[in-house]
C-alpha cells in the first residue's frame, strides 16, 4: 500500500516537474527568438552603415553613419529589457535607410 502511494506522489512531481520544465523551455524560446532578431538588425544597420561609409556619400552622411553605429552598439550594451532595445533599434534602422537613401 506505502508503494502505492508513493509511486502516485512521485508521478504527480514528475509530472509537475516536466510541466514546469516545458514552460520555461517556452519562455527561453521567446527571449532567444528576441535576441535573434536583434542581432540580425545590428548586422542590417552596420551593413548599411558601412555602404553608406564606403560610398562616395558626404563627409556628413558618412559622419551621420557612424553616429548611428556608435548608437546602436550602446543601446545593444544598456540595461535595457529586450523589447526596449528591439525598438530603438527599429528606429535606428528607419534612420539609417533614410540617410542611406538621402545619400
Amino acid at each position: 500500500m506505502g508503494i502505492l502511494i508513493a509511486a502516485f506522489i512521485f508521478y504527480f512531481v514528475i509530472k509537475h516537474a516536466v510541466r514546469h520544465a516545458i514552460i520555461e523551455a517556452k519562455v527561453k524560446e521567446n527571449e532567444l527568438s528576441l535576441q535573434v532578431r536583434i542581432n540580425d538588425l545590428i548586422d542590417r544597420i552596420t551593413l548599411t552603415g558601412y555602404d553608406i561609409i564606403g560610398s562616395g556619400a558626404t563627409k556628413e552622411y558618412k559622419e551621420d553613419a557612424r553616429a548611428i553605429n556608435e548608437d546602436c552598439i550602446r543601446i545593444s550594451m544598456s540595461n535595457d529589457s529586450e523589447e526596449e532595445k528591439y525598438t530603438q533599434l527599429k528606429i535606428k534602422e528607419n534612420e539609417m535607410i533614410l540617410l542611406q537613401s538621402e545619400g
